[in-house]
């Protein structure tokens, strides 16, 4: 380092600013607009204190990622009891002057600021909850997510949330005076100890061990406060009973939902790569005939177009399947979509015939007005049992009926003894009928599944028309 003197102090060159060092007896006096620093040639600290609500928030979040969860936190979160409960203790005042002003005709909308307010310290004492004392507190319901201004009124005046928020508030105002009056008479009596008691050579070694134990009672103390307040909070700051029993409907709901969902998709790409199979192995030997048989081009043709419709029906019903997992998870209602119907069973079966399934349909009596939910578990139903035929027996004459008698929806699928084996898919891992009967034991109705006495199989379910939504 190299300067030059002067008749006042020495000019030091420093790469960052210019540094003051006073002469000899001048002391810490420094030229006006200029400060000596700590020690020659380092710049001192200078603190300043945050003048606008995003430093002073910048501030408190420095000081929580500091204060750990631990003793740390225990100790941040008992002062910050002094200020909180200050405050808290103002917001018990301004609802009781807002109770009397009632008869003035403003009190209900300063209720409603009061209790809003509320709700709002009520999030930043979860905050302090999760990050000084590691309590798992879960996020309350959100006021302001409700449609309308009515509907947030409401929830905001009837919600349990609310008004368990209000009994936090008070119990930390409680605490609030427990920690100011335990530091309170701590304080006194290690004064009192300190410096109000007679000290000599026989009572120095009993008053340093009563002080050191006012220090350790009072350290105790807040201590257990805290600790009280952290087993009370998840109760009051928690979810509200009726919260936690509408998110698990909701979630058992979502869960339904995805195992339809599943369920669809199994049958969907089950019976479309099954289907496929079986056309494209036909299409495969009319193109190469075995002896003297001619070659079939149309009948190949054929068999592709349906190998890509089955294909384009298969991607059509996973991507459908992704996009409502999509929305579920990104918190949005999935787009309604058009479930299948006894009137499309005639499209199902028609690529089976051409792949060499000789299937037929049999429709008896009134299905018009069958609901919905009948109906496509009807149509899953025929999807499903002339999928298992392809599997496991091949091409054998099937039958696919569909009775209505009275209030019930009788579906069957039957089929022969299969004349060859050599062309079966192979079979399948009996979730799809399992999927099947738990679904109609949903919807009230029974299943049977057994072979029959010409060796065949048959599929039966009856549904009542009034059992599934």
């Amino acid at each position: 380092m190299t300067g030059s003197l002067s008749g006042q102090g020495v000019r030091a060159d420093h790469p960052a600013a210019p540094t003051w060092v006073p002469r000899a007896g001048e002391g810490d006096s420094a030229p006006a607009g200029e400060s000596p620093p700590a020690a020659l040639g380092q710049d001192r600290p200078v603190t300043t204190f945050p003048s606008s609500a995003p430093e002073i928030a910048a501030r408190v979040r420095e000081l929580l990622a500091v204060a750990r969860p631990g003793w740390p936190g225990r100790a941040l979160y008992a002062l910050a009891s002094l200020p909180f409960g200050a405050l808290y203790l103002a917001l018990f005042f301004g609802l009781f002057g807002s109770v009397i002003a009632l008869v003035y005709g403003v009190g209900v909308l300063l209720i409603l600021l009061v209790l809003a307010t509320t709700r709002g310290f009520a999030g930043v004492e979860r905050r302090l909850v999760r990050t000084l004392l590691a309590v798992d507190v879960p996020a309350g319901e959100r006021v302001l997510d409700q449609p309308g201004i009515i509907r947030k009124l409401r929830r905001l005046v009837m919600s349990t949330g609310t008004w368990r928020a209000l009994g936090w508030l008070g119990a930390r105002v409680l605490m609030g005076a427990a920690t100011l009056a335990t530091l309170f008479f701590g304080g006194l009596g290690f004064a009192y100890l300190g410096w109000g008691a007679d000290w000599n050579a026989l009572t120095a070694l009993p008053l340093l061990a009563f002080m050191v134990a006012v220090v350790v009672l009072t350290l105790a103390v807040l201590d257990l406060l805290v600790r009280l307040a952290a087993s009370v909070a998840p109760r009051l700051l928690g979810t509200a009973p009726e919260q936690a029993i509408a998110a698990l409907q909701q979630s058992t709901r979502r869960l339904a939902d995805r195992n339809k969902l599943a369920r669809d998709l199994h049958d969907t790409i089950g019976h479309a790569l099954t289907a496929s199979l079986l056309q494209a192995t036909a299409a495969r030997r009319t193109l190469t005939p075995p002896d003297d048989r001619p070659l079939q081009p149309d009948f190949a043709r054929q068999a592709l177009e349906h190998i890509e419709t089955n294909t384009r029906t298969a991607l059509a019903e996973l991507d459908r399947v992704l996009t409502v997992l999509r929305a579920e998870d990104g918190g949005r209602d999935p787009a309604p979509f058009a479930a299948p119907s006894l009137a499309d069973l005639d499209g199902l079966l028609a690529g089976l015939r051409d792949g060499g399934l000789p299937v037929a349909l049999v429709v008896d009596g009134d299905v018009e007005d069958v609901p919905p939910g009948v109906q496509e578990l009807a149509y899953r139903v025929v999807q499903e049992g002339t999928t298992n035929v392809l599997r496991h027996a091949g091409t054998p004459l099937t039958v696919a009926q569909v009775v209505r008698s009275g209030d019930t929806l009788v579906t069957r699928v039957c089929n022969e003894r299969a004349p060859q084996t050599d062309s079966r898919p192979g079979p399948g891992g009996g979730r799809g009928l399992a999927g099947l009967r738990e679904r109609t034991a949903a919807a009230g109705g029974t299943l049977s599944a057994e072979p029959t006495p010409s060796g065949g199989f048959e599929l039966c379910v009856t549904l009542p028309l009034s059992g599934a939504a």
